[in-house]
């Protein structure tokens, strides 16, 4: 009798078992902390995560007709991977915006942006477990989401003032990634088109660009400085061609990435405008950044 015990014990155990889940980092075979947005897919990942931006701008002459911005924003992420080449994504914009002028009129705006949603489609990989070179394709569109808002008369806002465009954006890019040890890289670009919104205004097309290097000495904590470029065209308003904001802009971005727990990412850092060249007198402030990130 002991004996045919002893003999149904593992047989027991494997029916009262559950099934294990891994963690993303055991799941996709790579340590390498990511951020929203460049995680490795593996079938069933799913991330959401909170980005916090805080930032502002100067457009016109100090003295004489200066328009000031300044947004705290709150971008809420969520992506999913139904198969292992495929990362569907939402992002939703949470922001709080002034804009005041040299006469100290001031306009306020508090409420949802546009919504952003995005396919990301791996092409290639070296390897389907622990890939050391990533090759995608971006394809996706901002929705018009955001309402109008009005002041207390009833009159819109301008649409600086507007918390979104109210286009259909669509957009498409291609991105590379190689993982090398304690290192990983990114380069990507992505270009925007854009149609008439609210207030008969349209953004001009842009095309932006990363080059990422993240050094990662340990399995909870790595450095990441990047390079981001943004090549914008001239909008339009009622018809009328618009350059003041068009032309190239640059930023040097430093971050930190920490992993308190498994599956938890947390990152700091700060996008600088290092290279001005738009049209008009545009001044940028650095965009502080402070984000967090769970695999569930």
């Amino acid at each position: 009798m002991w004996k045919s015990c002893v003999a149904l014990l593992p047989v027991a155990l494997l029916l009262l078992s559950s099934p294990a889940r891994a963690c993303a980092s055991c799941a996709c075979g790579d340590p390498t902390l990511t951020t929203m947005g460049t995680e490795q897919p593996f079938s069933g990942r799913l991330r959401v995560a909170a980005v916090t931006r805080a930032w502002g701008q100067t457009v016109g002459d100090d003295s004489l007709d200066a328009v000031t911005l300044r947004e705290l924003r709150v971008d809420v992420s969520a992506a999913y991977a139904p198969l292992p080449w495929l990362m569907l994504s939402a992002t939703l914009p949470l922001q709080a915006r002034t804009l005041r002028d040299v006469s100290l009129t001031r306009e306020q705006a508090l409420g949802p942006g546009d919504l952003e949603v995005s396919a990301k489609l791996f092409v290639f990989r070296d390897r389907a477990f622990s890939p050391d070179h990533l090759l995608s394709v971006l394809v996706g569109s901002e929705l018009p989401t955001s309402p109008t808002l009005r002041d207390a008369q009833g009159t819109p806002l301008s649409i600086d003032a507007q918390l979104g465009t109210g286009s259909v954006d669509p957009f498409v890019g291609l991105a590379y990634t190689t993982f090398q040890g304690a290192w990983s890289f990114v380069v990507s670009t992505t270009g925007t088109v854009s149609t008439e919104g609210r207030l008969g205004f349209r953004s001009g097309a842009s095309l932006r660009s990363t080059l990422a290097a993240q050094f990662q000495p340990s399995t909870s904590w790595a450095l990441r400085v990047a390079a981001d470029t943004r090549l914008e065209g001239a909008s339009t308003l009622l018809g009328e061609r618009d350059t003041e904001g068009s032309g190239f802009i640059g930023y040097l971005s430093p971050e930190f990435l920490f992993s308190p727990t498994t599956d938890m990412v947390l990152q700091l850092g700060v996008r600088a405008p290092v290279l001005n060249l738009l049209s008009g007198r545009v001044r940028q402030t650095p965009i502080v950044q402070a984000a967090v990130a769970f695999d569930l």
